[in-house]
């Protein structure tokens, strides 16, 4: 307390106290209530009160999709994220877009990030890494509760202690694509401090930071939103690559290439059937049925597989 602060106060406690001293010493209070206050490297907003819990990933009952600290966001002005959304700064100093991930278009810049905040963003996933090859998805899906917003798919699986913060061991959601494991989702009102490589994102209408970590060993791709930008951008990149080349492959190369990725995706992949006869100059039907049979399994195969796949077709050339 200023020596300012003290002196008013005593003033006050002995009665002498006149109006302009009374005022001047709850100023000094003031002050030192708000010395401590955290003070963000850029300008920060203040949102709508709590939301719901059930805004994100599926209806998230339970998922801490309710208030950010104090009702709000942060302290200062609203920015854009590359979505258009609003994005602000939380009561943490967290950047926070108002974009579901798969509407992110944010992938973070880890050699511009300072090493402190690459060495917590590594602890971090680190941690993550840990609990996806120590958790079972099949046992989390049976026991953990699914969001509701996809009920025959669900991705996201509630841990039901309802835990918020960071703890990688006790996250608040587990993120299932496909049967697998494929990450966490932490939730905080507000999250502490994460650093300048993960962002967080709430809903409009509510105030609760969540932030998606996904299970890789890159940094970039498991603090990016969106997973077609990030774990699954290669992914992505080869079924752009593989689907026009179908079209170069002769009736024994196409025979070849089916029967791999048929093998490769069982029941997942249901046979495409011939549909006319050719003539006149057109597609045969049986090379076309085989042609779109293969182009929609790239939609089913992992990446691994769909580079079994490219590995054949290209060593059939």
């Amino acid at each position: 307390m200023t020596e300012g602060a003290i002196v008013g106060l005593k003033q006050i406690i002995v009665g002498g106290t006149t109006g302009a001293l009374l005022v001047a010493g709850f100023a000094g209070l003031s002050t030192l209530r708000d010395s401590n206050a955290l003070v963000c490297p850029t300008k920060s907003s203040r949102t709508s009160p709590a939301g719901s819990d059930d805004a994100h990933g599926g209806g998230h009952a339970g998922a801490g999709h309710g208030g950010m600290a104090n009702g709000g966001m942060g302290q200062g002005g609203m920015g854009r994220g590359g979505t258009g959304k609003p994005m602000v700064i939380g009561a943490t100093c967290n950047t926070v877009e108002m974009a579901q991930p798969h509407n992110s278009t944010y992938v973070p810049n880890i050699a511009r990030a300072s090493a402190a905040d690459r060495a917590k963003a590594q602890k971090l996933l680190d941690g993550v890494n840990d609990f996806c090859r120590t958790q079972s998805a099949a046992e989390l899906m049976s026991t953990w509760r699914p969001g509701l917003s996809n009920p025959a798919a669900p991705t996201h699986f509630f841990n039901p202690d309802r835990s918020r913060g960071l703890d990688p061991a006790n996250p608040r959601a587990a993120l299932v694509y496909g049967g697998q494991l494929g990450g966490v989702m932490f939730t905080g009102s507000p999250l502490p401090p994460l650093g300048s490589i993960p962002r967080a994102h709430s809903h409009e209408g509510s105030s609760v930071e969540m932030v998606h970590v996904y299970c890789t060993d890159s940094l970039k791709e498991a603090f990016t939103p969106n997973r077609l930008l990030g774990v699954k951008a290669d992914l992505v990149a080869l079924r752009l690559r593989v689907r026009p080349a179908v079209m170069e492959l002769t009736e024994a190369q196409l025979r070849a290439v089916l029967a791999l990725v048929r093998d490769s995706a069982g029941n997942e992949l249901p046979a495409v059937v011939p549909v006319g006869t050719a003539g006149n100059g057109g597609s045969d039907p049986v090379l076309q049925a085989m042609r779109t049979e293969i182009r929609r399994s790239l939609m089913v195969l992992s990446e691994a597989e769909i580079r079994r796949v490219w590995s054949l077709m290209r060593s059939a050339n």
